[in-house]
């Protein structure tokens, strides 16, 4: 009979005593193969390095000693349950060890002979005891750190250790370690076959810290070596438009700075400077323009914008809502009043004779610049010769969705893209998220720009908040009451938030214009709402759903937040970031009756900063990996050894290691590059193609 090899793609079932109805357990913890297996790593140990006194045991304490059984187990029966004790005896010191429905136990353990146990302690006055303890044979040097993984229903600790020490012998010296072994000896890295080994049976805490430094580093750095691959491939193969003015348009864009109501940040020229260069040189730019709330980010895009219109080519400007797409196209308007430059609106709500007029003037070439939202993107819509895309939204422009641009840009070639993103990143997780992409920051906001005053309030404190929204009406100013979206119950949503308007409106504020903007409204409804609040006609407006970022309203002074403790803090800040985009003081009072220790430290980060990064920090900081705006909506694989807070040092160390290779070797032609590729492909869950 032929002995079954076992590789690491061979099925879980494989494994002596794991039958069709275990494997299926196992199925359930998404464990298939013997690797799977290996790469399901324990949540926790269970110590038994530290041994402790019986003289110190505490109530409910788990508690690893080292001690004698001074006499042979007793068994007592009551009914169908047996209960076996065991005197364990240390330096003159007593405690009972007690197992229920273990009967077996009474004859494993020799009195006069020593072991190590390890249990919970119960204290019933003066009576001690360690309840259903393990122990191994004391001197026994092995498993001192015994895994915890998490588990389901029908399995037990014992079951995922037996199978994970049987797939770890059957591949002993069998798996390819990915790190060239130069890289690891820079690194001071330990082997793959070490770490995995150690991080699931380690015999001390320094087995654990290399095995989890080692498997981390594979993590980040496999993730950050695709990335780069990618950003290199995209400015090798892509070809987009060498985007070069003249002196006439050079003539055009000064005059146009000149005519704007405000003079630009040192960090705004900056990037407009970046931006032309990369035109100029015949670059594909693939970049993202990352700022704080009111960093002036349009202001960068627009420039570009009116570059590339007055070189000939013509530019999309894709906005994720309706209500976004119609103010950037009004901010556009306004922007480029005094020039030659054609705008289109095109959204979902365009009619069909309006729509076919932009469709031919996109074709044609007379429209310069459309505003809009994902229907931009529709098969039917083609340019004449698009040079640009500026993308405002939070989530990642696709690889198809920027080839379907380049199908029909009229031109043959792919635009440039420029991504705005309004929630600023970590850097170490900018390094992650948009490991693809080329980064301009904004750290610096336009002169007059205040900082928002920020407070937190309790239901006592309504009065006053109402107060001070009376006094903002009364300088002509206006307020959002921002409530929270409660998940899968839109119609509480509405609820609450009716609740609120009824009581604004009929109770407090019933001479004032108050509005109520919710998620079951029409578009149409929606955009009305809004142009009515823009225009000054509405003095507060109460909203269900999350102020879309962009919102523009510098006349809009005061937003308080009902049920704050129910945000995030980037989004908390988000939402602030609707208010203070005047000259005016603004003030943003955050409504909690929460107690929550969480939830408080989250409202008091955000009064006591304006700085988007800090709170960025402090958001991945308190809400942790996981949680953070970014891993899982920008689609990149999870982590399961890196803490990106924790962890932050040894992204920076990967990125080292990335740019080392890749400066002596960028094509990862080397034999012992070369090898990486594979494992490169697999992080990424991509087709090979991307990365070669």
């Amino acid at each position: 009979m032929t002995k079954n090899v076992i590789e690491l793609n061979s099925p879980i079932n494989i494994l002596p005593g794991v039958g069709e109805k275990k494997a299926k357990l196992f199925h359930k913890l998404g464990l298939r193969s013997m690797k799977d297996l290996l790469y399901y790593f324990p949540r926790d140990y269970e110590d038994w390095s530290e041994r402790h006194s019986i003289t110190e045991a505490a109530d409910s304490q788990w508690f690893t000693i080292e001690a004698v059984v001074s006499a042979v187990p007793t068994v007592q029966l009551k009914g169908r349950l047996s209960i076996i004790r065991a005197k364990l005896e240390q330096n003159g010191a007593f405690i009972t060890a007690v197992w229920f429905n273990q009967p077996w136990i009474k004859d494993s353990l020799k009195a006069g002979s020593s072991y190590v146990f390890h249990g919970q302690v119960s204290r019933r006055g003066k009576q001690i005891s360690l309840q259903n303890p393990q122990y191994i044979i004391a001197g026994k040097a092995d498993f001192l750190f015994r895994p915890i993984y998490p588990l389901t229903q029908g399995l037990t600790q014992y079951d995922l250790r037996r199978v994970t020490a049987l797939a770890l012998s059957s591949l002993k010296n069998r798996q390819e370690d990915p790190l060239p072994s130069s890289l690891r000896k820079d690194y001071k890295l330990c082997t793959l076959e070490y770490a995995l080994e150690h991080i699931h049976f380690p015999k001390t805490k320094q087995d654990i810290h290399l095995s989890r430094e080692r498997l981390g580093f594979d993590e980040l750095f496999l993730l950050q070596m695709g990335l780069r691959l990618i950003k290199l491939r995209h400015k090798e193969q892509i070809v987009s438009p060498i985007i070069k003015g003249n002196k006439d348009v050079d003539d055009k864009l000064q005059k146009w700075v000149q005519s704007l109501p405000y003079e630009l940040t040192g960090a705004q020229n900056q990037a407009i400077a970046d931006i032309e260069h990369d035109f100029k040189q015949g670059k594909s730019i693939n970049s993202l323009i990352q700022g704080d709330v009111g960093s002036g980010k349009t202001v960068v895009a627009a420039y570009a914008v009116a570059y590339t219109s007055w070189c000939g080519y013509q530019a999309v400007f894709m906005a994720p809502t309706s209500i976004l797409a119609k103010q950037h196209f009004q901010t556009l308007i306004d922007l480029y009043s005094d020039t030659d430059l054609e705008l289109a609106l095109l959204t979902g709500e365009t009619k069909k004779s309006e729509r076919e007029i932009i469709l031919k003037g996109l074709i044609e070439g007379s429209i310069d610049v459309l505003i809009g939202t994902h229907a931009v993107l529709e098969e039917t819509v083609k340019y004449n010769n698009l040079g640009l895309c500026i993308i405002d939204e939070q989530h990642r422009f696709g690889v198809e969705q920027r080839a379907r641009l380049g199908e029909f840009s009229g031109n043959g070639l792919f635009p440039h893209v420029l991504v705005m993103s309004a929630t600023p990143i970590p850097r170490t997780l900018a390094l992650i998220i948009y490991g693809d992409l080329d980064i301009t920051l904004l750290q610096e906001k336009p002169p007059g720009r205040l900082p928002v005053a920020t407070y937190t309030a309790r239901e006592k404190d309504r009065p006053r908040v109402e107060r001070l929204l009376l006094k903002r009406m009364e300088n002509k100013e206006q307020a959002y009451v921002v409530c929270p979206m409660i998940e899968d119950s839109s119609q509480q949503d509405l609820e609450s938030a009716t609740g609120i308007y009824n009581y604004l409106s009929q109770k407090v504020f019933p001479d004032r214009n108050i509005a109520l903007l919710h998620g079951k409204l029409s578009a149409r409804a929606k955009s009305a709402i809004m142009a009515d609040f823009n225009s000054g006609l509405t003095d507060i407006l109460v909203t269900t759903t999350v102020i879309e970022v962009g919102v523009d309203n510098p006349n809009a002074t005061m937003m308080v937040i009902e049920n704050a403790e129910r945000f995030g803090l980037a989004q908390l800040h988000q939402l602030r970031g609707r208010i203070g985009r005047g000259t005016k003081e603004s003030l943003c009072v955050l409504m909690s009756e929460s107690d929550d220790p969480k939830a408080r430290n989250r409202l008091t980060a955000l009064c006591s900063s304006n700085d988007g990064f800090v709170i960025a920090e402090e958001d991945l900081k308190l809400r942790g990996p996981g949680d953070f705006f970014g891993i899982k909506q920008h689609g990149l694989p999870e982590f399961k050894i890196v803490n990106l807070y924790e962890d932050r040092d040894l992204i920076l160390k990967t990125n080292e290691a990335v740019e080392k290779i890749l400066h002596a070797d960028p094509k990862l032609e080397q034999v012992e590059n070369r090898k990486l590729l594979p494992f490169i492909t697999e992080r990424l869950k991509l087709n090979p193609e991307p990365v070669l």
